[in-house]
């Protein structure tokens, strides 16, 4: 019987089979040749066949050597194609060559593995769209193993994103994507001169704000057009977006809702609006003002203290501006901060299964890699997936309970625990997370189950003193325990006890 491999195991195959890469000869161009690995399997992880590029002949790609080349005259429906390097999209090749999504389409493999997505953010993520819209499954290869390939081909990579800069101009006149089609009722002074500054000063460009010269530049990352006929830039919806004066009035789903829950006050509920490359300055602001510093009344002094990371809650609110889903009208991102936990609700459902975020290890892919590799750029987020980076450090420094994510309808929701006042943790035992009255419970509540259990009944008011809290508050908390606790007493003696 054929031994069997688990896709890890083939991933690793597609590794070092793109080390073996031979780069073209003769070029010409100064164009850095990427090195690329592809491996042929079935389903059940059967190895059919390895390719890398320039194996068999200069020039060739891995993806077409491992179909063509190699398996030609056999039946390959349903295989699976694991490829370290995203495979080039329609278009990408010189008639009459087919591009390798096309060759993996017509030969109707089943499955593909991405390693790495081209960053050229003119050509970013094309032939992972091509072959999901042709309706082929599309996974990727995990973080650690993403670390590889890059570092195998940084060269490629670094030459990459600066090639937009070195290509010409294009006329747009049939985009394909909405966001990147002109918008006829706009002229290019709809453009915010304060974020079209901001990103000449953070991407270090040669250019002043409405020179010819940065308008081409735009005009290459698909943030104006020029329609059909037409000698004069429009901002498209991506430019209006980014830096646009108020591209709510056009996508009011651009903006970010914050409800910040207060002790004995209503909840305060501040927006941000405006560009969103101007967005991170008014989140690291309003992070500030509101609600990160926290102030502990134990003891004989006032002593303040931050319970969730600044650093961490800025890179998920940017990471969730980057990488949400902006078609979806009406859909704001949302920041929700109650007492013991943070909320980053993301438009969208996200391109990685939550398994592979409950594990730390997502992949650095983004739905809207043009938008995040402007905000790679201008140093505004650290494309190298430092946003899980941080909440994993978080989460094992502050010894809090782990992360939670989950859709809510069209909503990804990451949750984010608040570190306890006396870096304490109340977590349930092994045996009463299997109790389904116990599992419910937050931190909070599991605290106040906890003292009861090792003091006996308590009053809110008592225990409001010996956390800090009001009586209100306690009260609050009890809330959802009502099967676990029982009140005994009335009015200001009522105490809370254990249900036998």
């Amino acid at each position: 019987m054929a031994k069997k491999h688990t896709p890890e195991q083939l991933m690793m195959l597609a590794i070092e089979e793109m080390k073996k890469s031979v780069p073209d000869n003769g070029r010409g161009d100064n164009k850095i040749n990427p090195k690329v690995g592809a491996v042929l399997a079935t389903p059940d992880g059967e190895i059919l066949s390895t390719a890398h590029r320039g194996e068999l002949r200069d020039g060739d790609h891995a993806e077409f050597t491992v179909l063509e080349r190699k398996n030609r005259d056999k039946n390959v429906t349903g295989m699976v194609v694991y490829a370290t390097l995203e495979p080039c999209a329609p278009g990408a090749r010189n008639h009459p060559k087919l591009s390798c999504a096309e060759r993996i389409f017509n030969a109707r493999i089943g499955k593909v593995y991405i390693g790495y997505i081209d960053p050229d953010p003119t050509v970013a993520g094309e032939g992972r769209d091509f072959l999901k819209d042709s309706g082929i499954e599309v996974d990727f290869f995990p973080k650690h193993l993403q670390d590889q390939i890059y570092e195998e081909n940084k060269q490629f990579f670094d030459q990459a994103e600066i090639r937009a800069k070195e290509e010409k101009q294009k006329q747009f006149e049939s985009p394909t994507k909405p966001f990147e089609q002109a918008l006829a009722q706009f002229e290019v002074d709809a453009l915010s001169d304060e974020a079209q500054n901001d990103m000449i000063t953070r991407m270090s460009l040669p250019y002043k704000p409405g020179s010819e010269g940065f308008y081409q530049f735009l005009a290459e990352l698909n943030l104006l057009a020029k329609p059909k006929n037409s000698k004069v830039y429009k901002p498209t919806g991506l430019g209006l977006l980014l830096l646009g004066r108020n591209p709510q009035l056009t996508f009011p789903q651009s903006r970010i809702k914050f409800t910040i829950e207060r002790e004995n006050q209503e909840p305060f509920t501040p927006e941000i609006e405006g560009p969103i490359l101007l967005m991170p300055k008014k989140v690291e602001d309003l992070l500030d003002a509101a609600f990160l510093t926290e102030i502990n009344r134990e003891g004989f002094h006032r002593e303040e203290l931050t319970k969730v990371s600044k650093t961490l809650l800025r890179e998920l609110i940017i990471n969730a501006i980057v990488h949400r889903d902006y078609s979806i009208e009406g859909a704001q991102i949302k920041v929700i901060a109650s007492e013991d936990k943070i909320e980053i609700w993301s438009p969208g459902k996200p391109l990685f299964s939550i398994d592979k975020f409950n594990s730390f290890d997502v992949p650095s892919q983004s739905k809207n890699p043009k938008i995040a590799y402007i905000f790679y750029k201008t140093k505004l987020v650290e494309e190298r997936n430092i946003g899980m980076k941080e909440l994993k450090a978080y989460r094992d420094n502050n010894k809090v309970k782990s992360p939670s994510f989950r859709m809510e309808e069209s909503y990804f929701v990451t949750t984010v625990f608040r570190a306890s006042v006396n870096n304490e943790v109340f977590l349930l035992s092994p045996e009463e997370q299997n109790n389904p009255l116990l599992n419910v419970l937050n931190e909070k509540q599991i605290q106040l189950y906890r003292y009861v259990v090792e003091n006996g009944p308590v009053s809110s008011g008592d225990y409001a003193k010996v956390i800090g809290k009001s009586d209100r508050t306690i009260r609050n908390y009890y809330k959802g325990m009502e099967k676990v606790l029982k009140q005994e007493g009335s009015g200001p003696a009522t105490k809370y006890a254990l249900i036998e």
